[in-house]
Order: structure tokens, then sequence, then C-alpha cells
């Protein structure tokens, strides 16, 4: 198959081109390549917005579990508010035997007598 094309040249005349059966072959074949790649990027962008609606779905349901587990923890059953009373009154009593300040009483030193010490063989001094 020959194909006639004009073309301007330099001068400005006409010119016919005719096309060899390879050139027609080349550009088909050009065509089809192209072709495959905007429909291989098409997949690929689809393929793209597909894995980012997944994820987002993921990161929403994965949001919402955790929001129900918060909800769940505050709604306390009433063992679990036993417990926690039990617990602050606890605290409470630790924070108030330990944690106030010591008095301090001070005593001035006074040796004790061998008789009076815990020490072992003060015998020899009795």
């Amino acid at each position: 198959m020959v194909v006639r094309t004009r073309t301007n040249s330099e001068s400005g005349s006409e010119e016919e081109q005719v096309r060899s059966p390879k050139q027609l072959q080349r550009l088909e074949e050009q065509k089809a390549r192209a072709e495959r790649k905007a429909a291989k990027r098409a997949e690929k962008a689809l393929q793209k917005e597909r894995v980012a609606a997944e994820k987002e779905r993921r990161a929403e349901e994965r949001e919402k579990r955790l929001e129900e587990e918060r909800l769940e923890k505050q709604i306390l059953t009433p063992l679990q508010e036993e417990q926690a009373q039990r617990l602050k009154e606890e605290k409470e009593l630790l924070e108030k035997e330990f944690m106030s300040t010591p008095k301090v009483v001070h005593h001035s030193h006074v040796k004790k007598s061998a008789l009076e010490s815990n020490r072992m063989g003060g015998h020899h001094m009795s």
C-alpha cells in the first residue's frame, strides 16, 4: 500500500512523499505501542486509586474501632466501679500515711551502758 502525502519543503513547493510498507508497519507498531502504553498508564492510575481508597477505608475502620474501644472503657461495670473506688481509697490512704512529711523528733544521743547493749560478749564487763 502506498500513501501519498504532501509536505512543504523549504522552497515552498509541494512534493509527493511515498511511504514504503516497512514505514507503514513501523507507524502502526508505534501507534500500537503508544496505545498499549496509554492503557497501561490508565490501569496503573486506577490501581493507585483503588489502593488509596482501600488504605483510607482501613484507616477509617481502625479509627472507628479505637473510638468504640474508648467508649467501652468509659462505661464501667459495677464491679469495675467498685474496684476503681477501692483503688482511689487505697491511694488516698497511702498518700495520707506515707506521703505526708514526717514529724522530726530530735533526741540527744545517750550512750548505753554495757548491760543495756545488745552486743554479744559483754559478760566480761559485768
